[in-house]
């Protein structure tokens, strides 16, 4: 028979092994749960690296099956680069030829639309351009940058902003442009007008008789200055193209026929150039003078063969061709009456001038181009001028700098030459003695006709 204490110490210790063994228990239960869950969140990191791996591997497919679906369906349209940060504004030349009426496009370039398509179709082969990293500027453009910019003068910022392209551009356009209308307009617009047979002499003598009273006249000549910046040069430029009137400018020599058409012109010299200086070194004044243009006719006044004049101020050589007005301190009644006769029918040159400079507001306003651009702007300006005269474009009288907006008449003459800067250079002495009896002649010719004897 046992002892209650052995028994009680036996069943004490059974009870003891029984609880540590349930805590090892609750101890591996719990580490197991640990590693499950960690298992578990490794797994669905690895999960999600592997869908985040597989989506960026599709993007590069989804991508070239983009990239093969618009190029097939643009294969046929041309793809332009273009290295500018900000895009041309297209829409002025678009909205202007669109939605603007004929007086107001007539108003904004001083050309009709039907003009403007004419004088297209004779430069657009030279206006054309191809370019691979920019879209080109359409000739249609081009011409209508560069007749605001002559017809307003505005400056090329100006110009840049209003079109939307860059002030570079602008001038290049403006030179491009003047280049192609002098060479390809120049010689049927200009040259095709100065006499060149004994009909067409004729037709211009005729036309000066009826149009402004004084015979054998053909052509008159005067010069104008074109204002400008100093150009570069230093001291040298600025005395050279520093004028007498007290600004810097290039002089325009042209002569024109009874029309107000020109028929011949040179324009560059420096504005200290005097008018004679500068006729004598045109080729003109060289085939003038070997007789080599105009044809061996001539009128009889009194006794004297007058050959076909050329009508100049006292500020030109004295030539049995080129007609000039009496010098003398005191004037005789005859010899008035000539200058009176002479200067009226010069006035042509002063009112073609007056109108060329009206419509294009280049050759008026200080211009900020060089020289040689001014010079091309000055003879495209004549073109144009030459060719809304042969197509019957009228020019607005406010335009017109002849003719007073206020009171609507003409202006004087002494106002006419201020407001165009005609150059006042010194008088030449008459010492040819032959073209001083054709001035005679014609003297008393126009002396008797004011006195009503009806001369021929």
């Amino acid at each position: 028979m046992k002892t209650p204490y052995c028994e009680t110490g036996v069943k004490s210790t059974k009870m003891a092994d029984t609880d540590l063994s349930a805590g090892q228990r609750k101890r591996a239960l719990l580490l197991r749960r640990i590693l499950a869950e960690r298992r578990r969140r490794m797994l669905t990191q690895r999960a999600v690296l592997s869908y985040h791996e597989a989506r960026w591997k599709r993007i590069p497919v989804l991508l070239l099956i983009l990239c093969i679906l618009l190029n097939s369906r643009n294969s046929n349209r041309i793809v332009t680069r273009s290295c500018r940060r900000v895009s041309r504004n297209t829409g002025w030349w678009l909205n202007v030829w669109n939605t603007y009426s004929d007086a107001r496009f007539k108003k904004l370039f001083r050309v009709s639309k039907g003009t403007f398509l004419f004088i297209l179709g004779q430069i657009r082969h030279d206006l054309v351009r191809d370019t691979v990293c920019e879209e080109p500027i359409s000739p249609e453009c081009r011409l209508a940058i560069c007749l605001y910019r002559l017809a307003r003068g505005d400056y090329l910022y100006t110009i840049a902003e209003m079109a939307g392209v860059g002030v570079s551009t602008v001038c290049t356009i403006v030179s491009e442009v003047t280049e192609a209308i002098i060479n390809n307009l120049w010689k049927d617009s200009v040259v095709a007008h100065f006499p060149s047979d004994e009909a067409h002499i004729k037709e211009k003598m005729l036309d000066t008789e009826q149009l402004w009273q004084f015979p054998c006249g053909w052509g008159a000549i005067d010069g104008c200055h074109l204002p400008l910046k100093c150009p570069a040069g230093g001291l040298e430029a600025c005395k050279e193209y520093y004028n007498f009137k007290n600004f810097y400018s290039i002089i325009l020599m042209g002569m024109v026929d009874a029309k107000y058409r020109f028929i011949w012109a040179s324009c560059g010299y420096p504005g200290n150039s005097h008018d004679s200086t500068i006729f004598k070194s045109t080729k003109l004044w060289e085939d003038m003078t070997d007789g080599e243009i105009i044809p061996q006719i001539g009128k009889d006044i009194g006794g004297v063969t007058v050959s076909p004049l050329i009508l100049g101020d006292s500020a030109f050589p004295f030539k049995p061709w080129l007609m000039k007005p009496f010098t003398n301190a005191v004037l005789t009644p005859v010899q008035s009456n000539f200058n009176y006769r002479l200067s009226r029918a010069r006035m042509v040159v002063e009112c073609a001038y007056g109108q060329l400079k009206g419509r294009w507001r280049i050759l008026l306003r200080k211009c900020e181009s060089t020289p040689v651009e001014l010079r091309s702007a000055c003879l495209a300006c004549i073109v144009l001028h030459n060719i809304c005269i042969s197509r019957g474009e009228s020019l607005s009288r406010k335009l017109d700098l002849t003719i007073d907006p206020n009171s609507n008449e003409m202006r004087d003459r002494a106002t006419i030459r201020r407001l165009l800067n005609m150059t006042e250079c010194e008088r030449i002495p008459d010492t040819n003695r032959e073209a001083i009896r054709i001035r005679n002649s014609l003297a008393e010719k126009l002396w008797l006709e004011k006195q009503g004897h009806g001369v021929s």
